[in-house]
Formats: structure tokens, C-alpha cells, sequence
């Protein structure tokens, strides 16, 4: 993973408002994300919705370590989120690899 990129990415769509901010959010959401990232510390029972929710979705999700997000995003408590601009999204999956 290009770690600069993606972190790049991530704050471009917190300032574009093109990121649902955890996992209650993402799945009352009328905008469906187009990929989900999630920290490697949530909870067995968030990860098993979240994976429900994206496979009947069809949205790519990816696991990061765990205060990645709360470090790439300066916030805290930040565990899932969802990016919903295509553009974002394709230059994340793209930079992940």
C-alpha cells in the first residue's frame, strides 16, 4: 500500500464530505459507499454486520492497522469508514494494492 497516497486520499474526501463516519452511519446511509475501511480492532459482532452489509452491497472493504484511521484522520475513536465518491474510491483501491 502507498500509504502517502492513500492517506492523501482519505483526507481529500474529509474535506470534500465524501466519507460516512462509522459503521451505524454507513448502514443508515441513503448514499451507499463505493469501499469500507475498517480498523482491525472492531469488535466481532461490527465486523459481522459490516461483512454482511458489504457482500448483500457489493462494497470492497479493507482492513487497516489498528489507529491507522484515528492517525491518518486526526480524530479519535475512528474505526470504519466509507468513502462514497467513485473518483476517491478508485485512486484508494488503486493505491492500495
Amino acid at each position: 500500500m502507498n500509504k502517502e497516497k492513500v492517506n492523501s486520499y482519505l483526507n481529500f474526501a474529509v474535506k470534500g464530505n465524501f466519507i460516512l463516519w462509522g459503521l451505524d452511519f454507513i448502514i443508515k446511509s441513503k448514499n451507499k459507499p463505493i469501499i469500507v475501511i475498517y480498523d482491525k480492532s472492531i469488535g466481532n459482532s461490527s465486523k459481522k454486520q459490516l461483512f454482511r452489509y458489504c457482500e448483500q452491497n457489493n462494497i470492497q472493504k479493507f482492513e487497516v492497522e489498528e489507529n491507522y484511521l484515528n492517525n491518518t484522520l486526526k480524530r479519535e475513536k475512528v474505526k470504519i469508514v466509507g468513502i462514497i465518491d467513485q473518483s476517491l474510491a478508485n485512486a484508494i483501491i488503486s493505491n492500495w494494492r
